[in-house]
């Protein structure tokens, strides 16, 4: 099928952003001020393509489509001056390459952009329309007009005087002419900026930054940005900036100062807590040991474990005691069960163990009396 689309406005600040560095490299090789141009391709919306050897058809591009779409542009697809009757290159001499792509939203569609160089020898042509040649899927049922695009086989441009867009609603984005001294000529519409109220008005309009239109150097070198400068240097160094960015600094460091002080006094005093705590809780462990009617041996074990406590939450000593003489008692089960002992609750309850029985108490400590 084949689509044809008008251009619409673009920055031509973008243009250069779009190529890459080794395309450019290579044209500016062969070609000392080449001509770039960029083409609305497709945009979401209703568009009229002609099938080849059926007829013209309108189908609905949605966003997904001209997603497909920019995928399947290639760097290097061959531009041609007008379409043919089946799309075939048999015959067609190619009038320019695509360089670069991209996609956008315009006025809340989405469009899928291409950068072409035009040859040389070509230049002249009244070339503001752009047209795809591309393979493409559709479904047989008129009520869906999705469109599955294909390989894009080539790109057509004409004059818009003659052809009717496809895409309605598209126009001119713009075009860049790179010269070899590095400065650029730019052209919106086909017509070309000569005075200095229309450069400006472009500017403005386009949101071009000062440093996209002039290099480093020019910019440095102007008497305006000179001037600032300067002046900006000396308030840094001798004026009232210079006094409160002192003042800053000196605050910053005796801020850390103070800040470092704080935290080694709060790391002290919860060291004293944490030390008092644990000699508050060597009474605890005594007291509970007797009101747990707990045994010399489990009495030794926690003795034995209780240096190995740190209370975390000094607020909730008791707590952590409890729960720590809890673990240790599970502790000491499960080793007098490892040496094939029994704890005394459990010979009390099935009425004590048989002569011999776990060895004697000379044997192990963990064996109760």
């Amino acid at each position: 099928m084949k689509f044809l689309a008008q251009l619409q406005e673009m920055a031509a600040s973008e243009i250069m952003n779009i190529i890459p560095n080794d395309i450019y490299e290579e044209i500016k090789q062969k070609d000392s001020h080449p001509l770039f141009q960029a083409y609305v391709v497709g945009h979401e919306g209703e568009a009229t393509g002609r099938m080849v050897g059926t007829g013209t058809k309108i189908l609905h591009w949605f966003s997904s489509a001209i997603n497909k779409l920019w995928e399947k542009l290639k760097y290097g697809t061959k531009i041609f001056h007008g379409h043919n009757i089946d799309s075939s290159h048999e015959g067609r001499q190619s009038i320019g390459e695509v360089v670069g792509k991209t996609i956008k939203t315009i006025q809340s569609k989405v469009n899928a952009i291409a950068i072409t160089y035009i040859y040389p020898e070509y230049r002249g042509l009244p070339l503001d329309v752009a047209s795809i040649e591309a393979d493409v899927n559709i479904n047989p049922d008129d009520s869906v007009h999705d469109v599955d695009v294909g390989d894009i086989t080539g790109i057509a441009l004409g004059s818009s005087a003659v052809e009717k867009p496809g895409f309605a609603g598209a126009t001119l984005l713009s075009q860049i002419q790179a010269f070899a001294n590095g400065q650029s000529q730019f052209n919106v519409g086909g017509g070309k900026m000569t005075t200095l109220g229309e450069i400006k008005k472009f500017v403005s309009e386009e949101g071009v930054s000062p440093s996209e239109v002039f290099g480093r150097d020019s910019l440095i070198d102007d008497p305006i940005v000179k001037g600032y400068v300067k002046a900006e240097v000396q308030e840094a160094t001798t004026g009232e900036y210079a006094h409160r960015k002192r003042t800053d600094v000196k605050f910053d460091e005796e801020k850390k100062k103070w800040d470092d002080e704080k935290k080694k006094l709060e790391d002290e005093n919860k060291t004293l807590k944490t030390e008092s705590a644990k000699v508050k809780a060597a009474d605890l462990f005594s007291t509970k040991a007797k009101e747990r009617k707990l045994d010399d041996k489990q009495t030794k074990f926690i003795t034995k474990k209780q240096e190995n406590f740190t209370p975390e939450k000094v607020d909730e000593l008791e707590k952590e005691v409890d729960a720590f003489m809890d673990s240790t008692l599970e502790e000491y089960k499960e080793t007098a069960k490892i040496f094939g002992h029994k704890t005394e609750k459990e010979t009390t309850e099935k009425g004590g163990s048989e002569p011999g029985e776990g060895g004697s108490g000379e044997e192990n400590e963990l064996i109760p009396n």
